[in-house]
């Protein structure tokens, strides 16, 4: 058994480990906070805009829109996987890049041809270890996604879509659902796509004409989608971390009380040794 020096150093040591890992669940938590609340913040403009175009009647529009029209045959598809840049999350990135990886498997069996995109630091480096080919990969996007980013991220695979040089766009992020529930899934967002509620369609007057709004209203319909996938990322990235930090504190907590007990133990023999050294010694000289 260690000496009693041994062990207080080791208590002292998980002592200063468990001030880290609750530091860090408290940033976490505020961090989090902060983007839940822009992510609520954005979904009434999501909402209402799914709203009005649901409502609106797109039939023959498909056709002039090539944002609306999906490609007869799909051969080439782009997928976009959202990572972190950091770690200490724990399983987040690893079930966002299994999915990924789960998703291009699918596709190879389909016959499809792939293009890899990957954000974030850890996917990169992740896939490229497996040896995954990346087209192109960035880490500039940190933990307050802007909607600049996203719209830059919009434009250059609407473009790609527009030119004929992808079929699809898929996305590959963690979705939000609450503090403890960020399942990774995969989004098609090119062509763009409405799902029919089966509401009666609505009679809008329009001015300018239905061509003129949708032209101008498409693209914003893309970034926006795209801006709230980073801000769903990046909420579930943060609650993942303060559930790992929390679960490193409680851990370093029954550590401590563990080491603790042993520590008495351990304490206690050795004062019961040197009571009874006195006593011996004691009793050789009388």
């Amino acid at each position: 058994m260690a000496n009693a020096r041994e062990i207080s150093k080791r208590i002292a040591s998980f002592g200063k480990t468990r001030q880290i890992t609750k530091t860090m669940e408290l940033v976490a938590t505020s961090r989090m906070k902060k983007t839940h609340d822009r992510l609520q913040a954005a979904k009434p403009y999501t909402d209402k805009l799914a709203s009005i175009l649901h409502s609106m009647n797109l039939e023959g529009l498909e056709e002039k829109f090539p944002l609306l029209c999906g490609r007869p045959e799909v051969n080439r598809v782009a997928v976009l996987m959202i990572s972190t840049n950091r770690g200490l999350c724990g399983g987040f990135n690893a079930n966002v890049i299994r999915h990924a990886r789960h998703v291009l498997s699918s596709l190879w069996e389909e016959g499809k041809e792939t293009v890899l995109h990957v954000t974030g630091r850890k996917g990169n480096n992740a896939l490229r270890y497996l040896g995954y080919e990346i087209a192109s990969s960035r880490t500039d996007i940190g933990d307050w996604p802007s909607y600049d980013e996203a719209a830059e991220i919009a434009r250059r695979f609407m473009e790609e879509y527009l030119d004929g040089d992808i079929d699809e766009l898929r996305i590959v992020h963690a979705e939000y659902r609450g503090v403890a529930s960020h399942p990774p899934v995969a989004e098609t967002i090119l062509p763009l796509r409405f799902d029919d509620d089966g509401h009666e369609r609505a009679e809008f007057l329009l001015e300018p004409s239905s061509e003129a709004i949708l032209e101008s209203l498409l693209p914003r319909i893309l970034e926006n989608r795209v801006f709230k996938i980073l801000l769903e990322n990046s909420a579930g990235e943060q609650a993942a971390r303060r559930i790992a930090m929390k679960n490193a504190t409680d851990n370093a907590d029954e550590l401590i009380r563990i080491l603790t007990r042993v520590y008495n133990r351990a304490r206690q023999a050795q004062i019961t040794q040197e009571l009874a050294e006195i006593v011996g010694g004691a009793e050789a000289l009388a």
